[in-house]
């Protein structure tokens, strides 16, 4: 697969990667909603933007996309509903969103949509629709 999309992201020294097709990693996963919604997104922004320009970060906690070139921030989560879910998700965004305020900062979910601390929510439908 690495030959195929190749490296995508870093974190610290290990690399993440994503699958071309998402159904070939549904083979491999439980629970793979949230999986599968993160793969989706990271095959587009690299259809969109160019592999070489999307990157993971992860600093205190991790946001799941950055495009630098793009001024872009994207964190993905199927829902946020669940505070656990939120404050794992939304807190980072917004704290990367306050350092870097000419960016653009997004939540991808499933279905979701809506304002989080001033972060817009973006059902992935919507946004892959360039919504």
């Amino acid at each position: 697969m690495e030959n195929e999309l190749g490296k995508l992201t870093e974190k610290e020294m290990q690399k993440k990667y994503y699958f071309v097709d998402n159904g070939l990693l549904n083979l491999f996963l439980m629970n793979s909603e949230t999986s599968l919604l993160e793969n989706m997104v990271a095959v587009e922004l690299c259809r969109r933007f160019g592999k070489k320009n999307v990157f993971f970060l992860n600093a205190e906690k991790e946001i799941d996309f950055i495009v630098p070139d793009e001024k872009l921030a994207i964190q993905v989560s199927y829902s946020i509903r669940e505070e656990t879910t939120y404050n794992r998700e939304v807190p980072p965004l917004v704290k990367y969103a306050k350092a870097h305020e000419d960016w653009k900062c997004l939540l991808i979910t499933y279905d979701e949509e809506g304002t989080e601390e001033g972060i817009p929510v973006v059902p992935v439908w919507k946004w892959l629709m360039g919504g």
